[in-house]
């Protein structure tokens, strides 16, 4: 009896490494690894043809956004999603095993912002036109508003400048921008968390490479992937302010997953924090465009346009 089990045992290994060596043998297999040829087969797999269409003209595409990581097949001007993976840990391995396949048969792209996020602006109608005057006198003011408000910020705010800009790029209340760079740095430019969140924003370094930022303790570029971020949040979530500064701070799926904000304590004390300092923000902003405002009143009535 013990005979043949060490008879079939052998067997067994002899089969296994004769497969083995048959696989390493292939000059395909050899040419693109065995890990990447097992991403491929599985992606080649999910599409309608099977295995040998990913060497018959048949192109790959792994997509990765914020979201999700998609596998695109390809072929002339046909393509269609074969697969679908969360980003999570799966999605990104596959992502990174695509990256060890030649060109010819896989290529990756990362598209997480680009314009197709920022909302144009909606064309002026005959309504809006008269909601919204577009004469010279209503942008004379629109103008001094805008200057007014870019005073404020320079005057009031630590890096109010850059903070005011960033905010005008990409049509968020600069205010709103102040609250969180207050509550995530206290406007420290070196900050770092124990997680290694950095710079006036806390950013992740992952999360800056994304939005277009390669130094985290650059102020400029930091409030500017930051800002960047607030908007994309602000329009994953309808305009609903909790939901996006607490997205900021747990992240957009943990808000999508208790639909609101997170019941973490450390969520909730910082929307509180951004929030309450962001309407303080609100009413200094108001006492200042109120007493300049009197003041441009006050020259005789007179505006002088220019």
């Amino acid at each position: 009896m013990p005979t043949k089990k060490r008879s079939l045992r052998n067997s067994l290994s002899m089969r296994s490494a004769k497969a083995r060596r048959k696989a390493q043998s292939h000059r395909t297999l050899r040419w693109i690894g065995g890990r990447a040829a097992a991403t491929l087969l599985v992606g080649a797999a999910l599409s309608v043809g099977g295995v040998t269409e990913a060497f018959q003209g048949v192109h790959f595409l792994v997509l990765k956004d914020l979201d999700t990581v998609k596998v695109l097949q390809q072929q002339g001007t046909h393509s269609k999603v074969v697969a679908k993976l969360g980003d999570d840990f799966a999605g990104n391995s596959l992502f990174k095993l695509s990256r060890t396949l030649p060109d010819s048969l896989v290529t990756q792209r990362i598209r997480l912002f680009d314009e197709a996020w920022i909302p144009e602006a909606p064309a002026a109608t005959e309504e809006t036109a008269n909601v919204q005057p577009n004469d010279v006198f209503h942008r004379e003011m629109q103008r001094i508003n805008v200057a007014i408000r870019k005073q404020f910020f320079a005057n009031a705010v630590p890096f109010g400048d850059i903070i005011h800009a960033k905010a005008q790029k990409y049509d968020v209340d600069p205010a709103l921008v102040a609250a969180v760079v207050e509550t995530e740095s206290r406007f420290r430019t070196n900050a770092r968390s124990q997680v290694g969140a950095r710079g006036l924003m806390q950013l992740m370094p992952k999360t800056g490479r994304w939005l277009g930022a390669s130094n985290l303790y650059n102020a400029d570029q930091n409030v500017d992937a930051g800002a960047k971020y607030l908007k994309y949040l602000n329009r994953r979530f309808d305009g609903n302010l909790t939901k996006t500064i607490a997205a900021y701070n747990a992240g957009e799926g943990n808000v999508r997953r208790y639909n609101g904000v997170p019941p973490f304590r450390e969520t909730r004390s910082y929307v509180k924090k951004v929030m309450s300092r962001y309407e303080k923000r609100k009413q200094e902003l108001k006492k200042f465009d109120d007493q300049h405002g009197a003041a441009l009143a006050g020259d005789d009535a007179v505006l002088t346009l220019r």
